[in-house]
């Protein structure tokens, strides 16, 4: 074996060496960003439920929201504006989630919760007053707000074409 030889052997096996601590390389990154999104899905998550936590510990807000939600606005203006605080914040946590899922840091088990969940929000007459002040106002970026009026039609056209069709009295026979 000639010189030439061994030293062409140890450079193949140098760069299969290299190669193959890149691929190690490349393997553990996968596992670090996997283990980064679920942390920044717990965060996130976190962060949803935080804002929720203020029904449990306020019974009498609690019984308020549930008022509200099936139409009957509280007459406490006080208590009006402790819901419209709520709901400021589980805007800002939709909105936190929205951007760690636009930026890939997050998927869609994370951001799907919030978006049903604000969009059972933005029905009530009273959340859906301030969703519109406060984009006139601009308080969120545009492209949150373009996201979240995308998710609004798409819930509309969704809640209409599953709707059974309307029978008037005299497709009926009477």
């Amino acid at each position: 074996m000639s010189l030439e030889t061994i030293y062409y052997i140890g450079q193949t096996i140098a760069a299969a060496g290299i190669l193959g601590s890149l691929v190690a390389i490349w393997f553990q990154q996968r596992q670090s960003i996997k283990i980064a999104r679920a942390d920044m899905t717990e965060r996130t998550l976190g962060k949803f439920y935080s804002a929720m936590e203020i029904m449990t510990q306020d019974p009498d807000l609690s019984l308020h929201y549930m008022r509200l939600v099936r139409g009957q606005v509280p007459a406490d203006e006080a208590i009006v504006q402790r819901l419209v605080w709520f709901f400021s914040l589980m805007m800002q946590a939709h909105a936190s989630s929205y951007f760690l899922w636009r930026d890939h840091l997050s998927d869609d088990r994370t951001i799907d919760p919030h978006n049903k969940t604000i969009l059972v929000h933005l029905k009530v007459p009273l959340f859906n007053r301030e969703w519109e002040r406060t984009r006139r106002r601009g308080t969120f970026p545009v492209d949150y707000m373009a996201f979240v009026e995308k998710l609004r039609l798409e819930a509309d056209r969704a809640a209409r074409s599953e709707a059974p069709p309307r029978q008037d009295a005299t497709s009926t026979g009477r």
